[in-house]
């Protein structure tokens, strides 16, 4: 799951009148999205391989930021490998009652949009959720066993069932030999279809072919970060080149100064 959608809301739903219920407003806005990314990697760390290693205890995660030595001594030391027992889950608990504070404090002023935004974090629990039952409960170790048996066995079988007996009598017709170009075939297909299952089977493994999480953490933390925060302001407004045009076409216009817009822009605010 993706946490662009919660801090969306967040951004347009938790506001404040200037002073201090918009530092309180923000802080809410911080501590929610803060608490998403955390139940992503205390959720996804019982799976992944990489999580796993990058954050192989509670302490790794506190030297990072993501949460504090207390809310860690809460949620406890995570150290066990069944999902089912882990609290992942408590940030998200924490992220409602904030909410539901801050609608009392009036910081959520719009009551369909304060229960769209529980809905938006249900449906980020529930995704991490399938998440978890999906790598938690496997395909049976038995099933790929005989998937991989059935196979060798059957292309051992052919490699000699493909083979030529010539068992010729006194004029007997000459018999063309050829290659078996349909068992290759076969071959490629079926043993191409076995490996991309075995990627499947897992992937959130350290292979090339596995989920970068690490690089999709990292994006996550930036974007849902920055779109939560009072960073700066948005562009100054004013009206596009297509203003008061009945058919507006969308082509190159060589009178744009494209010089001017682009002398501010920081890599920050670049995705690599």
């Amino acid at each position: 799951p993706w946490p662009d959608t919660v801090a969306i809301y967040l951004k347009g739903l938790v506001v404040g009148d200037p002073g201090e219920k918009r530092l309180v407003a923000r802080m809410v806005r911080r501590t929610v999205i803060r608490y998403c990314l955390l139940a992503y990697i205390l959720c996804i760390r019982q799976l992944s391989v990489r999580l796993k290693k990058r954050f192989p205890s509670m302490h790794e995660l506190v030297k990072t930021g993501i949460v504090r030595a207390d809310e860690a001594g809460r949620i406890g030391e995570e150290e066990s490998s069944n999902i089912f027992s882990s609290n992942w889950w408590m940030p998200l608990k924490w992220s409602v009652e904030i909410l539901n504070k801050a609608k009392q404090e009036g910081l959520v002023t719009s009551a369909p949009g304060y229960s769209h935004m529980l809905g938006r974090l249900s449906e980020f629990r529930a995704r991490l959720s399938e998440v978890a039952t999906y790598v938690y409960l496997p395909v049976p170790l038995v099933y790929t066993q005989v998937v991989h048996l059935a196979v060798y066995v059957y292309f051992a079988v052919s490699l000699i069932g493909e083979q030529w007996i010539i068992w010729r009598q006194p004029g007997d017709e000459e018999v063309d030999l050829y290659y078996p170009i349909f068992m290759t075939v076969r071959f490629l297909f079926i043993f191409g279809w076995l490996r991309v299952a075995e990627t499947l089977y897992n992937p959130f493994g350290e292979d090339d072919e596995d989920f970068e999480l690490n690089e999709l953490l990292n994006r996550h933390f930036k974007v849902a970060m920055t779109i939560v925060d009072e960073n700066e302001e948005h562009p100054e407004l004013k009206k596009d080149i297509f203003w008061n045009q009945a058919d507006p076409e969308l082509i190159e216009n060589p009178e744009l100064d494209i010089e001017e817009g682009f002398g501010d822009i920081k890599e920050d605010f670049i995705f690599k």
